[in-house]
């Protein structure tokens, strides 16, 4: 990864009025279990780009994320819409 950050920053968030809300709705939610002993529950996630770079903002600072399938091909989804939004420049190849 190219950047990172250790500060939780609420005034970057693409959508903070958003991304709050949307915590809201999953506090204390385990839509599909626990996954571990560890596991906080459901958390939501906002992908975007700034500054010409793709990025994943959390309303909280976390250690580790879980996706379902589903899920995770969502993600690899949008994280595509938003690196060629930013121009993404390596011709595209999806490995199975």
């Amino acid at each position: 990864m190219s950047h990172h950050g250790n500060e939780f920053d609420p005034s970057r968030l693409l959508n903070q009025k958003l991304l709050h809300e949307e915590m809201k709705k999953l506090m204390g939610e385990y839509p599909n279990g626990k996954l571990t002993k560890d596991d906080a529950g459901a958390i939501a996630v906002a992908i975007g780009h700034e500054n010409g770079a793709v990025t994943l903002q959390f309303p909280k600072p976390v250690a580790w994320i879980g996706f379902t399938p589903d899920q995770a091909m969502e993600i690899a989804q949008t994280l595509m819409e938003h690196a060629r939004a930013v121009g993404l420049t390596k011709p595209f190849t999806l490995k199975v």
